[in-house]
């Protein structure tokens, strides 16, 4: 019988409608989600970095409601700043609330390294000048980036829009022999759905926004029974956070 009744508590930009849904189709049972928005209505050079101003209040709110584990739920927004940023934001989460916490952008490096990923395609819904934030990241945790594609897509609603077969076609389109693996970005697309497609399709591992920031949210709180049916990272089972360090 299941007995863990894990709090995941995420942070998530005002107009994400995906992050819920991927929460209530990938969460296992004795686990539930709990959310609290940050204002962005647009990705926009100033929405993006904006967000951290907003982190203190909604980390506080979920406190409130005793969860284990905070996740700070959108990829852009977390490494806006290159490298070393996410450890920012966690460092102002764990402050304020006193509860263990991480990022997405946090999840993806360590789900990469997890499945031995090291020169993955980008999949985005995003305009150029948000593409290049990632790769400068994913450069600066040490990887090398093999090619990105991004849907050219500001408005939240239309990111959203894009459906897992979309997003199967463009890893078609976009895969390359040099590249080990797939990173689909952005915690409002639906990446999450189309992991295990893309894995099967390409026979390459596949890592995405809102799969990674489960996974590293359910090592944290010590669930590590496999999710499957959303990729190689929630099939396997998980090491405790403190396990990989």
């Amino acid at each position: 019988m299941v007995s863990w009744n894990k709090r995941l508590g995420f942070l998530v930009p005002s107009a994400n409608s995906v992050v819920e849904r991927d929460t209530r189709i990938a969460l296992p049972a004795g686990t539930s989600a709990h959310f609290a928005r940050m204002k962005l209505t647009r990705d926009t050079p100033e929405g993006i970095s904006g967000l951290v101003n907003h982190v203190p209040q909604a980390a506080g709110e979920l406190a409130d409601a005793a969860v284990d584990v905070v996740g700070f739920a959108c990829t852009t927004g977390s490494l806006d700043g290159g490298p070393g940023y996410d450890r920012k934001i966690i460092d102002t989460i764990e402050r304020e609330t006193g509860i263990r916490a991480t990022t997405t952008s946090t999840s993806v490096v360590h789900g990469l390294r997890e499945l031995r990923i090291q020169r993955p395609v980008i999949i985005s819904p995003y305009e150029e000048w948000l593409n290049a934030k990632v790769v400068t990241f994913l450069e600066g945790s040490g990887f090398q980036v093999a090619a990105v594609m991004g849907f050219g897509l500001p408005a939240p609603r239309d990111v959203a829009g894009v459906t897992p077969a979309q997003i199967l076609d463009a890893a078609r389109r976009e895969d390359r022999a040099d590249a080990d693996g797939v990173f689909i970005s952005c915690t409002d697309f639906r990446g999450l759905e189309a992991a295990e497609m893309v894995e099967q399709a390409l026979g390459k591992p596949v890592v995405t926004s809102n799969q990674a920031t489960i996974w590293e949210m359910l090592s944290i709180v010590g669930i590590g029974d496999p999710v499957v049916g959303f990729g190689q990272l929630l099939a396997r089972p998980r090491r405790t956070a403190e396990a990989r360090t």
